[in-house]
């Protein structure tokens, strides 16, 4: 088997498992025998990789990933079940039903009563003890087999390699470069973030406590001015701006209906690139809705202009730091008062409102993934147990964030407990999408968006997949977006 038989088959492989994956996410109907035997084969694949090739890198990397994610598929669709089965409420209820991890955020977004969203935020921690031994279990094999594949991948390694390693390397980043960056960020909006969070009462109307998170503020503090957006359509808007300057929306497919099992989060689905790609998202707030649409039509963009003729791990294989920066881009359009005048949001008292809300939240992320990322980074580079990594998230949270927060949380996010890493590369794309951002404001005008000519610079550099010149237009200078969220 040469390089080009076997990525064809890797491929048919992974269009095959992200169909699959996107049934599940969707809350539809799947085959759960269907997704292990899908992984057991990407296994095989993933194997044969590793003994006959050693470049591509990247793919060195992925087959690498493949084979623990494969190893341990059956530890992760158990996360998903008994996620579902035992995160649950039986106190309160969401659209008729009893609360559970996948309607929380509903819940937290419409429940007026926060003695009741209390109650539910420590049932929730106190249940995480019911998805902690899978989550250990299921980490320590990955750790297990990346050190197995330490001399593969760098013959001074020898058994040192871990998750965090492979993450690095795709990231082109180095562990010291990666922390300084992070915690220099967390540092630097800490501040700003605690004396807005005094305003809390005006924002949430009530003094703000530890089971008030990151996606509670994120819904409830746009409340007063929702009723500007629910004649706004997410899907319709984003096709009409976008559809302007060029972009094909013929190969996207957007979910927004609403049922009991669907993921919580907004999501995007690379099923085939660039053919075949699926958003997925469920009503939150009128304002949220808005811009979750929007961050996950950027990663749609993105991929359905990807140059089809690149090779498999070309198309395939760019890095999360990269995969976030149109999604992070295109979400900044609704923050934009420029472009919500174009779109209808004409009160100039909303707008004014809007933009010190959104930079409270920029901050609020800011501190929350900083927290998240270094937490992380500390977990696999240190080896820390399930316990250990609560009790640093605590210290990290009061460090970032100024508020007690039980450490077990982080095993209730969406992404912290089931990726290698991620989370760092939102602050990374945070970074250059704010440099994009200035690159086309600069060249086009500070109305991008209505110039296709902008369009068109974008696909370009879209089109590249992993091999994107990020030179063009980012330093991985973290001041542009900083300095922005942090004037009063």
């Amino acid at each position: 088997m040469n390089l080009k038989e076997w990525c064809k088959i890797d491929e048919s492989l992974y269009n095959a498992e992200t169909n699959e994956q996107y049934l599940q996410f969707a809350g539809h109907d799947y085959d759960k025998k269907n997704i292990e035997n899908l992984s057991k084969m990407k296994y095989l694949v993933s194997e044969i990789f590793v003994r006959s090739f050693s470049e591509p890198r990247i793919l060195l990397l992925s087959s690498i990933e493949n084979i623990s994610d494969a190893i341990t598929k059956p530890l992760e669709l158990k996360l998903h079940e008994v996620r579902s089965s035992k995160i649950k409420n039986r106190d309160f209820k969401y659209g008729g039903k009893h609360v559970t991890w996948n309607t929380w955020r509903q819940f937290n977004s419409t429940e007026i009563d926060h003695k009741k969203r209390r109650v539910v935020f420590d049932d929730f921690v106190k249940k995480t003890k019911y998805i902690a031994p899978v989550i250990n279990l299921r980490f320590r094999k990955i750790r297990k087999i990346y050190s197995d594949f330490a001399e593969k991948v760098d013959e001074n390694k020898k058994g040192s390699l871990n998750p965090l390693d492979g993450y690095l390397i795709n990231e082109k980043i180095t562990l010291s470069k990666l922390k300084k960056l992070v915690s220099d960020m967390g540092a630097r909006a800490t501040t700003p973030f605690m004396s807005e969070l005094n305003f809390g009462t005006d924002l949430i109307g009530k003094e703000p406590e530890y089971y008030d998170d990151f996606y509670f503020f994120r819904n409830r503090i746009f409340q007063n001015m929702e009723k500007y957006f629910t004649k706004i359509n997410p899907v319709v808007t984003v096709k009409r701006t976008l559809g302007s300057i060029g972009f094909d929306f013929s190969k996207i497919h957007f979910d927004t209906d609403d049922r009991p099992n669907k993921y919580p989060s907004p999501i995007c689905f690379f099923v085939k690139i660039p053919d075949d790609i699926r958003v997925l998202y469920k009503s939150e707030s009128p304002y949220f809705n808005l811009s979750s649409c929007y961050h996950e039509t950027g990663h749609a963009i993105h991929a359905s202009s990807i140059n089809p003729d690149l090779n498999y791990w070309e198309k395939y294989k760019f890095s999360m730091g990269v995969a976030e920066i149109f999604s992070i881009l295109i979400e900044s359009l609704t923050r934009n008062p420029l472009y919500l005048k174009d779109i209808g949001i004409t009160n100039d008292k909303i707008l004014s409102d809007l933009i010190w809300r959104n930079k409270f939240m920029e901050l609020f992320f800011v501190v929350f993934y900083a927290a998240n990322s270094l937490m992380k980074m500390e977990y696999w580079n240190r080896n820390l147990s399930i316990y250990e990594a609560s009790r640093l998230y605590e210290k990290l949270i009061k460090k970032y964030m100024g508020l007690e927060v039980p450490g077990e949380y982080w095993m209730l996010h969406h992404i912290l407990p089931e990726a290698i890493m991620y989370v760092p590369s939102y602050m990374i794309a945070a970074i250059r999408a704010a440099e994009l951002e200035r690159y086309l404001c600069n060249r086009f005008s500070d109305k991008w968006w209505n110039e296709p000519s902008a369009g068109k610079k974008m696909r370009e550099i879209m089109a590249k997949g992993e091999g994107i010149n990020l030179e063009e237009f980012s330093k991985l200078d973290q001041n542009i977006f900083m300095k922005e969220i942090c004037s009063s």
